[in-house]
């Protein structure tokens, strides 16, 4: 239940709920206590908005959890959500019965002192949304706008100097054939031992981010190198997550995403090519 809702993950769709209507029920709640006259008119309104706010908050709750199963839980992000049911429902309990309060009968004193206080409660409540959806947006997207193209059309460095050595090596070839007064002995080169990326002792930065393309993903994470290029089209949450580490240092982005979750970790060991060092 709240798993799915026409094809789609239940959850990014039911946060809308209480990301909208829990900031308007607030907002809506100052503007009562500031303004005595509008108490009568809009209490109850004000009242239904924050009640479908606050059901929206525990329905997104719940559906997070559902969605946990198929992408792994984010901890952070989990925790937000759970302050935010708990300063909703105290809002709706305090403000409800507040708003119950003035829609009839006379201003009062009283009535004024506990409005200001309700409208502090509803600023806390805004400042936890906007927390639990900063946190919901960090661990789906954080990383992905500097995600590193798959292949690049430019020449690399490399490929450049392979090019002129190629076309110098012929331009040598066509002037040795030419008759000269110079001695026919051979000459003799010794070969260069070819470059490495990694050493017994580990892998540096340069290594890692030599691996930036989805055809060779390697990521730095707590002090060990990962190789994820089989990871990608097999990360429940997406491929555009694991793209986004490659050639980085990934560590912020999996912490915050999987801390203390033993299964990723656990998964994560699989890849392992190394520690990080230098």
């Amino acid at each position: 239940m709240f798993d799915v809702i026409a094809g789609l993950p239940a959850h990014p769709l039911i946060v809308h709920l209480p990301v909208v209507l829990l900031p308007l029920a607030a907002a809506g709640l100052i503007i009562l206590a500031a303004i005595r006259s509008w108490r009568p008119r809009f209490a109850m309104a004000v009242l239904a908005i924050l009640a479908f706010g606050t059901a929206g908050a525990v329905l997104a709750v719940v559906s997070g959890n559902a969605f946990a199963e198929h992408v792994g839980r984010p901890n952070a992000h989990a925790s937000a959500g759970t302050n935010l049911v708990i300063g909703a429902v105290a809002l709706l309990l305090v403000g409800g019965a507040w708003l119950i309060w003035v829609r009839s009968g006379e201003s009062t004193r009283a009535k004024d002192v506990v409005g200001w206080a309700v409208a502090v409660v509803s600023a806390v409540v805004v400042a936890l949304t906007v927390i639990a959806g900063h946190s919901g947006a960090s661990a789906a997207w954080s990383g992905a706008i500097d995600a590193s193209p798959s292949a690049s059309a430019e020449p690399t460095p490399s490929a450049t100097v392979s090019t002129t050595e190629a076309t110098e090596t012929a331009s040598s070839e066509t002037a040795s054939a030419e008759p000269t007064e110079t001695s026919a002995e051979p000459t003799v080169t010794s070969p260069e031992p070819a470059e490495t990326t990694s050493s017994a002792s580990g892998y540096t930065m340069a290594d890692v981010e030599a691996h930036n393309t989805m055809d060779s993903c390697w990521a730095a994470i707590e002090g060990n190198v990962y190789d994820l290029t089989d990871w990608i089209s097999q990360h429940p949450g997406g491929a555009s997550h694991i793209v986004a580490l490659c050639g980085t240092n990934g560590t912020s982005a999996f912490e915050g995403q999987h801390s203390g979750d033993s299964r990723p970790a656990d998964e994560l060991e699989s890849f392992l090519l190394g520690p990080l060092v230098g």
